[in-house]
């Protein structure tokens, strides 16, 4: 029997050559489909945090970079409408992700690896805070309908969301973790570890796929 870890490795080297093969001219078009589904989702959470009126998200999100999908809509839509955005920072001792602010494209620069990040001088969403959190956006390279994900190995998000867990327990609150899939990504399984992230959420360029 094929070794886990193998078995990952290979099925991200697979996953990153069709994402970064795309189109572009599908990638565009699924993005313009995924951006408006994404729209429809955000205003009904608005909504869902009360009947009344809109009211403002409070939204963590990767930042895009490469060929990954874009969330450039993403941040721009929650400026416009007033939601709280927030991106990672990575941290190297011990590894691990700082959630910071980010109120416009001044707060953000190229950090590790070249990935875009919020700058130092960014307010930091503490971790005990994060229950307040209505929707995650986590970046990966691909999904099932299941709700698994395989990501790039550095095990950031997985961490992330092992802490989130436990912040969540104490408050009986949880945001939704959802992801952008582009064409290619759908999975009819991934391997999955006790540990990883799963999510509740895949915007596709056909719908939207809540999952149980």
């Amino acid at each position: 029997m094929q070794d886990r870890t193998e078995q990952k490795k290979q099925l991200r080297s697979r996953l990153r050559k069709l994402r970064d093969r795309l189109d572009e001219q599908m990638r565009e078009e699924a993005s313009t489909r995924m951006n408006d589904g994404l729209k429809r989702e955000l205003d009904r959470l608005r909504l869902s945090k009360n009947r009344h009126m809109r009211k403002p998200l409070n939204i963590f999100s990767y930042l895009s970079y490469g060929s990954e999908a874009s969330t450039a809509f993403l941040f721009e839509e929650g400026w416009k409408q007033g939601d709280m955005l927030l991106a990672p920072k990575v941290l190297a001792d011990p590894p691990r992700m700082e959630l910071r602010r980010v109120t416009s494209r001044e707060d953000i620069e190229p950090g590790v690896w070249g990935i875009p990040e919020p700058k130092a001088s960014c307010e930091v969403l503490h971790p005990e805070n994060w229950p307040d959190l209505d929707l995650v956006l986590v970046p990966g390279l691909g999904y099932d309908l299941q709700g698994g994900r395989i990501g790039y190995g550095g095990g950031y998000y997985d961490r992330f969301a092992e802490q989130l867990e436990m912040q969540c327990a104490e408050r009986s609150k949880r945001p939704l973790m959802a992801a952008l899939v582009l064409p290619g990504q759908l999975e009819p399984e991934i391997p999955m570890d006790p540990l990883d992230l799963r999510l509740n959420l895949l915007i596709t360029p056909e719908g939207i796929l809540h999952i149980e």
